[in-house]
């Protein structure tokens, strides 16, 4: 069976920003973290937006931009996210989403893959429509990374974390994009660099000052930063060499290349270098005051590159998710065409003192 599967559309709710620089100046966060991670401001939301809500935002406004293609018919909804969700346990938020949607005759799931969570969803969900399990699929993400549970600025090396939510319709009956291969593996050798070395707990509950700092440097002490380094990037030359082999593509026929939103420093040794390519062909100039969104990186970067045509008809786009666990999951997208959406959901308002550099 050959059934093909498209994005049908993609959109975000990014909430407005804060600066760098003025959680540089309460103390908030290291002034030498932000000359190495060059994210000048994050996206902040507030409690007036549960996030379960903010989820349900992002999937309306992908379904009424599907609308012409799937119409009311969604068979599988699934949501990825790496934080608190706003129940403690016993619940599942992509049901409340579904309901929320008012969708019906669907097949509602989470997924906890981490970062790589959305871009999973993409390798699960096209699976099922291309076993003939259905013809539409909407895939959300949501995150708010707030205190007292969890540090934006200063909660692990390397990645100042954005909030924000995403969502993506696939379906098998049209789009403007097709998804030509997708896959996934995991080293699962790096699963103890979120773990570290403290025993497990027995119960569950928001931990105050929960952050991804303390098991990494227990991990770093153990094996060294050039072991995990070099183990993470076989990851990723792997997963992505294996699905340009199905394709019969390179790194250097794509027109745009996706890849999460991390610090420059991060960026340059997991993604740049590895794969040669330089930042501009990625989304590091928006993805850099966007931040970490948690599971919704590359669904947001896809909605990007279509409401500011950054990409046209013919044009090749290279997805690549990464997440703890050490999980990889990349997906070849040829643009067929490209939409006239008047809402750009992926601007979001930007802080005084960044909007006048970025006027500068």
């Amino acid at each position: 069976m050959n059934i093909p599967v498209y994005i049908a559309s993609a959109a975000a709710w990014i909430p407005p920003a804060e600066s760098a620089a003025a959680a540089v100046a309460a103390g908030n966060y290291p002034a030498n973290d932000n000359d190495t991670n060059k994210i000048p401001c994050l996206p902040v939301a507030t409690d007036e937006v549960p996030v379960p809500d903010m989820g349900v935002i992002a999937g309306r406004k992908a379904l009424d931009r599907a609308a012409a293609v799937v119409g009311d018919q969604v068979d599988l909804i699934l949501h990825a996210s790496i934080y608190h969700q706003g129940r403690d346990h016993h619940w599942n938020s992509a049901p409340y989403i579904q309901r929320e949607l008012g969708i019906t005759d669907a097949f509602a799931l989470n997924l906890e893959g981490m970062s790589n969570g959305g871009m999973a969803a993409i390798d699960l969900a096209m699976a099922q429509l291309e076993a003939g399990r259905g013809t539409s699929a909407l895939i959300t993400t949501a995150d708010r990374f707030c205190p007292p549970g969890f540090d934006r600025w200063r909660g692990s090396y390397g990645i100042p974390f954005g909030d924000g939510a995403t969502a993506l319709v696939l379906s098998t009956t049209g789009g403007f994009a097709r998804i030509h291969a997708v896959a996934s593996t995991t080293d699962a050798s790096l699963e103890p660099l979120h773990r570290g070395t403290a025993p497990f707990t027995t119960a569950y509950g928001v931990v105050a000052n929960e952050n991804l700092r303390t098991p990494k440097k227990s991990y770093l002490e153990e094996v060294g930063s050039e072991s995990v380094l070099q183990r993470a990037e076989e990851t990723l030359l792997s997963a992505v060499s294996k699905v340009l082999d199905r394709t019969g593509h390179r790194v250097d026929d794509f027109a745009r290349v996706l890849v999460p939103n991390m610090g420059h420093g991060m960026m340059e040794a997991q993604f740049f270098k590895p794969l040669n390519i330089p930042a501009e062909r990625t989304l590091w100039n928006w993805g850099r005051h966007a931040g970490h969104m948690g599971a919704g990186d590359l669904s947001a970067g896809v909605a990007r590159l279509v409401e500011k045509k950054e990409v046209g008809p013919g044009d090749l786009v290279l997805m690549i998710g990464t997440g703890g666990g050490y999980s990889v999951t990349v997906a070849v997208l040829e643009i067929e065409s490209v939409p006239e959406w008047p809402e750009t959901t992926t601007d979001f308002d930007l802080p005084a003192d960044v909007r006048d550099l970025v006027r500068a």
